[in-house]
């Protein structure tokens, strides 16, 4: 009896030792870390021109709010809305009440000098009276003459009376603001247009700005005609640049046969700028970082992965020109959302 018991605990005791010898055998074992695939692609740097494209609103190439130096009752319209009408065109007459009221005025001041000169003459009355009554009679002809210019408008150069900015019978007072969106929020009568050409105001990138002024041509495209091309040329600019974007008002002219194209109508501006050379990679390739505008690549070199930030400089469609590269690395295509910075990876196309 006691040797079997023996015998069994002899057994028992060898059993835990070969539990023992073999999960010590499995700690050693080496730990195998899964393989990270990726593709790459061989970047290069490649010429190209960039094109680019701004929104703007047409805008007439001159434009005047038309009214008097002092107030009154517009008496006659002479052109509908629309209308073309020449240079030194009346356009409007206002009310004559007050030009009546002057020109009696004149004639009494004139009467009073007729009869002092009389009796200057005469040497009753000292010539003092008389150099008196003579600024006087200036002072209301050129009263007079003032109120009688006034009483017309006429158009300052030809174009054509875009809005009545008030009616026939109306009261016109010097401060009677037009708020016309878009367009000059002077007081007036008429609002009169030049629109035999039009000017786009569009906002240029400080870098792109000294190509675009040396530019004979630039295309143009209106919302309403999408399939005509307008030849608009480089008019004029602002002389500061915003600090905030960056950017150059610049003001493109084009010829307006016709009047097909209004005032306030939508357009764009396609330009094409000199070539020039930069990295292109695949768009596939690009990542961006949450919440940020940053992006960034991973490069591969002898199977290792490097992180490098790169700014868009232009996209082409399927790829993207960038800076932040040399022009020599491979960059990965396939594979990046499981990479870190220094990770090792297997590259399947090589």
């Amino acid at each position: 009896m006691k040797k079997s018991f023996f015998a069994i605990s002899v057994s028992i005791l060898l059993l835990f030792s070969g539990c023992g010898e073999k999960n010590s055998s499995d700690s050693t074992s080496e730990v195998k870390v899964p393989e990270v695939r990726v593709s790459t692609v061989q970047v290069k740097k490649e010429k190209y021109a960039p094109e680019r494209s701004f929104g703007g609103t047409f805008k007439p190439f001159k434009e005047a709010n038309l009214s008097a130096h002092i107030p009154g009752r517009i008496k006659k319209i002479y052109y509908r809305e629309g209308s073309r009408v020449s240079k030194d065109a009346l356009i409007v007459t206002l009310s004559d009440e007050m030009t009546k009221a002057s020109k009696a005025e004149l004639d009494a001041v004139e009467k009073d000098y007729e009869r002092v000169k009389e009796l200057v003459e005469k040497k009753v009355v000292p010539a003092q009276q008389l150099d008196h009554l003579q600024a006087k009679l200036d002072a209301t002809k050129a009263k007079c003459e003032m109120l009688e210019a006034n009483m017309e408008i006429r158009a300052p150069f030809d174009g054509v009376v875009a809005e009545h900015m008030m009616k026939e019978g109306e009261e016109f007072i010097l401060l009677n603001p037009g708020f016309t969106p878009g367009f000059s929020h002077s007081s007036g009568i008429i609002r009169f247009m030049d629109i035999d050409k039009l000017l786009m105001e569009i906002e240029v990138g400080e870098r792109e700005y000294p190509a675009v002024k040396q530019m004979k041509n630039i295309n143009v495209v209106a919302e309403a005609y999408p399939d005509k091309i307008i030849k608009g040329k480089f008019f004029s600019e602002e002389s500061l640049v915003s600090t905030l974007s960056r950017t150059v008002k610049v003001k493109i002219v084009i010829d307006n046969p016709g009047h097909k194209i209004k005032p306030g109508m939508f357009g764009r501006v396609a330009i094409k700028l000199p070539e020039t050379d930069s990295v292109q990679i695949p768009r596939i390739a690009v990542i961006r970082q949450a919440g940020s505008d940053i992006h960034y690549v991973y490069t591969e070199q002898n199977n290792v992965v490097t992180r490098k930030d790169v700014s868009i400089l232009d996209d082409l469609g399927e790829t993207i020109a960038v800076s932040g590269l040399e022009g020599d690395e491979k960059v990965v295509t396939a594979g990046k959302t499981k990479l870190r910075n220094g990770m090792t990876v297997v590259p399947v196309n090589q």
